[in-house]
């Protein structure tokens, strides 16, 4: 997977690639830049890339724009996923909503015992198929919700701080879940 690095201007400066699932590095994203020509340059918005005729001069730009640098930093902490007793789960928000339909199933009983649950197993760094009772998947759920539920308390805690003025790139990359 490729990330596409920003420097603290927004301004496109690079690309690295980063293992699948792995962290990204700050200020990055997934996200290609547009295709530039002459004197372009791409610049992250937070939302996403826009084309400039030419580099912003320095002295004119605004303040960074926090709350869109913040929700990039929430939502990739939140699709990192969580490790669960020597497996990987994934929190990406498909998988969000398949763990919420099993958990649910479990809970209510309609989910057989022993059915499988596709993970990563931590040892090997393999994608397998571990079977899972009832009880462990209502156990994945729960973490789940938890996990996912601590990125969107860190983003709050975040963006009441940049509200108040206490903001800085180092305290968005601090304090996430792992």
């Amino acid at each position: 997977m490729i990330a596409y690095i920003w420097n603290e201007e927004g301004i496109y400066v690079a690309s690295k690639e980063v293992e699948e699932g792995g962290p990204f590095p700050l200020r990055s994203t997934p996200t290609a830049p547009p295709k530039l020509t002459g004197g372009q340059i791409a610049r992250w918005t937070g939302a996403g890339w826009e084309k400039l005729a030419n580099a912003p001069d320095p002295d004119s730009e605004s303040a960074p724009d926090w709350t869109a640098l913040i929700a990039d930093r929430r939502y990739k902490a939140e699709i990192a996923g969580f490790a669960w007793n020597g497996f990987g789960i994934d929190t990406e928000r498909d998988s969000q909503a398949k763990i919420s339909s099993s958990w649910s199933a479990a809970r209510a009983g309609f989910r057989e015992e022993g059915a499988v649950w596709k993970c990563l197993e931590l040892a090997t760094g393999q994608i397998v198929s571990r079977p899972t009772s009832n009880a462990e998947m209502i156990d994945i759920g729960q973490q789940a919700y938890r996990y996912v539920q601590t990125c969107y308390d860190r983003e709050g805690a975040l963006l009441e701080a940049a509200a108040a003025g206490n903001i800085t790139a180092d305290l968005i990359e601090e304090g996430w879940p792992s």
